[in-house]
């Protein structure tokens, strides 16, 4: 009997130490759990959000780095279509009125208006008294290299242009008259559109590249220079200046203009 009891007592005891060690196992398991759950868990997301945010402020910079490279990209396109399209430059010169004046000498009364594309007068028409019967057109004309319109190249493809002056064949060149509206380097024509910053350096680089080789070489230009289309006048009669892209001058007589309406013969 009193082996049995002796029996019985152990187990009670085994069973109570196992009791006690599962319960002492559920709260170190608990503790560490909370300990994790509330302590170490949060600093170890702490970090990773740290490290995700770095990640992300990373590519945001490498986006917004495209998306600059782009933009210019961009409006370097678009001023090459701009350009693109101006497929050739025209003006009129009506002669007004053809006289000699009291000292003898032959004169030109003349109007001169450059048109766009659509035949609409860029700026204003202006009027010059001219010494002689034969009128000049003084231009000024970048042309590029052909590999460029072999690649065809928006900006390089295509002569750039503009009116500069106008003179009589009775007076010294240095003499002649303005054609241009302001003192801008970008000619009226060109300002049709909103002017880029790229479209800008091109007509800045136009004035200092005549006597600068190693800079038209930078730019591609094999020529650059002068040009004055003339012609004899004829009172009442309207002359067409054309310049295509290719950097072809040609100065014909067009029907006249009735009431100064240049869109009857302008190009289209």
């Amino acid at each position: 009997m009193t082996s049995k009891m002796m029996e019985n007592v152990k187990t009670v005891n085994s069973a109570v130490r196992t009791a006690m060690m599962l319960a002492i196992a559920g709260g170190l398991g608990y503790g560490t759990w909370f300990g994790y759950h509330n302590y170490i868990a949060p600093g170890i997301e702490a970090k990773q959000a740290v490290a995700d945010l770095e990640t992300l402020k990373n590519e945001f910079q490498q986006v917004s780095t495209r998306l600059e490279s782009l933009a210019a990209e961009n409006d370097r396109l678009n001023t090459s279509l701009k350009l693109l399209k101006l497929d050739k430059r025209a003006a009129f010169v009506e002669v007004l009125e053809k006289g000699i004046d009291d000292q003898q000498q032959p004169y030109l009364e003349v109007r001169f208006t450059e048109v766009d594309p659509d035949g609409n007068p860029v700026g204003t028409s202006k009027e010059y008294t001219l010494q002689g019967e034969t009128f000049f057109i003084d231009t000024w004309m970048a042309k590029f290299e052909d590999r460029y319109i072999e690649e065809a190249d928006g900006l390089r493809g295509a002569s750039l242009f503009k009116f500069k002056r106008i003179f009589g064949d009775d007076e010294k060149p240095s003499a002649a008259q303005s054609l241009e509206h302001t003192s801008s380097a970008v000619p009226e024509f060109y300002k049709q559109n909103p002017v880029s910053d790229f479209e800008k350096q091109i007509w800045s680089d136009f004035h200092t590249v005549c006597n600068d080789p190693a800079r038209q070489n930078e730019l591609g230009i094999r020529a650059v220079g002068g040009q004055a289309p003339h012609i004899k006048a004829e009172e009442g009669r309207t002359y067409k200046i054309t310049i295509r892209n290719t950097g072809d001058i040609s100065l014909v007589p067009v029907q006249q203009i009735t009431d100064g309406d240049i869109g009857s013969v302008a190009p289209r």
